[in-house]
């Protein structure tokens, strides 16, 4: 099962219509609706705010694997978070581009905050900074 279809199933378990969804998000029915046809995948942004509206985890609706944990209402940027675990783990710039086999410079966006790393890139540094991809994406554990 992909992320598209664990959407729709949570969305229908919720009892709530695309539109509803949609709206929370600040997008339209449309665009909600290609998000769960697999045409596009959600931002970070977006994909958090999915995760608190459904009541799950970004890493359950991206991967199905279940996570016990609780989180805090407030998120820290994604950016922001990024350089954190970065910095945390001791690793320049050009070392984390080097593991995602990305320019440097394309890294240096990701934590400007200009570009946003495609979801396979998430995934890998979710595994190099061994966090979960809620805690990637800034959201914080109670």
């Amino acid at each position: 099962m992909n992320y598209s279809e664990r959407l729709k199933i949570l969305r229908k378990q919720m009892g709530l219509k695309q539109k509803e969804i949609g709206e929370q998000l600040g997008i339209t029915m449309g665009g909600y609706s290609n998000y769960e046809r697999h045409y596009s995948f959600p931002s970070i942004e977006k994909l958090v705010k999915l995760a608190e509206i459904l009541h799950t985890s970004v890493q359950y609706i991206v991967t199905g694997k279940e996570l016990s944990l609780e989180f805090q209402e407030n998120v820290t940027p994604f950016p922001q978070r990024l350089r954190e675990l970065r910095e945390k783990k001791q690793l320049t710039q050009v070392a984390v581009a080097n593991v995602l086999n990305i320019k440097e410079v394309t890294y240096q966006h990701y934590e400007y905050g200009a570009y946003e790393p495609k979801l396979d890139k998430l995934l890998q540094l979710a595994d190099l900074f061994d966090v979960t991809l809620d805690e990637l994406m800034g959201r914080n554990k109670e």
